[in-house]
């Protein structure tokens, strides 16, 4: 009869890794570069869904494999908990553009463009696929990778994103009150959406000086970009780059980082 194999204890295992800062930078570059060729343009236009569903199954996969973000000595709360915020906006954009709850393919998009055709005649905006693919990849993308960097050193960047994740929550849960209905991404918004931003800014207020104050602010920044939204989609439609939109996106995503310089510097003045 074979000897029993000794129980393994759990708490003996050796700590993983932590996870790299370098790889959301390597990241960052690479959609922006995407964009600006042909053959990235195109392959990311067909494929940015499902390889964002890839990327937050594997995100899921090095969460539970005990994958952690460390900044020196110190564990990197902030950053962990704007992974999870970037985990949860890829899978609520697969419940709006890939399958909703009805089992409907890329709904939002016919959901939004029906609701303006019948409250607005005549509007200029509507989604089509070069703004959806833009926005989520540069609008989205960019700047919650830029959050998980940003950890502790630039705060306001997860701020930023926890904000315009619990507005774009609230956009879903006041439209499903005013029409009486589902709209593609609700179910995401009210399981993901609502806990994660709140318990976001819980951590930044218990690991940083921030305090309360600049989760308004970040909060603020999410409505001034849904407010935003309209014209951003507008400008986004059109197949070829322009020096304005370049511009628009790139105040969108650095803002809140020259927003969190801009205080350090007026803080040590003071």
């Amino acid at each position: 009869m074979p000897a029993a194999r000794p129980a393994i204890n759990m708490a003996d295992r050796e700590p993983q890794p932590p996870f790299r800062f370098l790889i959301p930078i390597m990241l960052v570059l690479l959609i922006p570069l995407m964009h600006a060729t042909a053959l990235g343009d195109v392959l990311l236009r067909n494929n940015w869904l499902m390889l964002g569903l890839g990327g937050a199954i594997f995100s899921l996969f090095m969460f539970v494999s005990g994958i952690r973000l460390q900044a020196g000595e110190r564990s990197e709360a902030l950053g962990m908990a704007s992974w999870s915020l970037l985990i949860a906006y890829l899978l609520h954009q697969f419940e709006e553009f890939g399958v909703d709850l009805y089992g409907n393919l890329n709904a939002l998009p016919a959901y939004v463009n029906g609701q303006l055709a019948e409250q607005l005649s005549h509007t200029p905006i509507m989604l089509t696929e070069f703004s959806v693919y833009r926005i989520n990849t540069l609008g989205i993308w960019v700047p919650f990778l830029l959050a998980i960097w940003a950890g502790h050193r630039f705060p306001w960047m997860g701020l930023a994103v926890a904000g315009l994740m619990l507005t774009n929550a609230a956009v879903h849960i006041g439209l499903a009150f005013m029409m009486r209905e589902y709209n593609p991404g609700l179910a995401t918004a009210l399981l993901l959406f609502l806990p994660l931003s709140l318990r976001y800014f819980i951590v930044s207020n218990n690991k940083t000086d921030a305090g309360w104050g600049a989760a308004l602010i970040g909060i603020a920044f999410g409505l001034a970009t849904h407010a935003a939204l309209p014209a951003l989609t507008v400008r986004l439609s059109e197949p070829a780059w322009t020096a304005e939109m370049v511009l628009l996106l790139a105040a969108l995503i650095l803002s809140p980082v020259v927003g969190n310089l801009l205080y350090r510097l007026m803080a040590r003045k003071a």
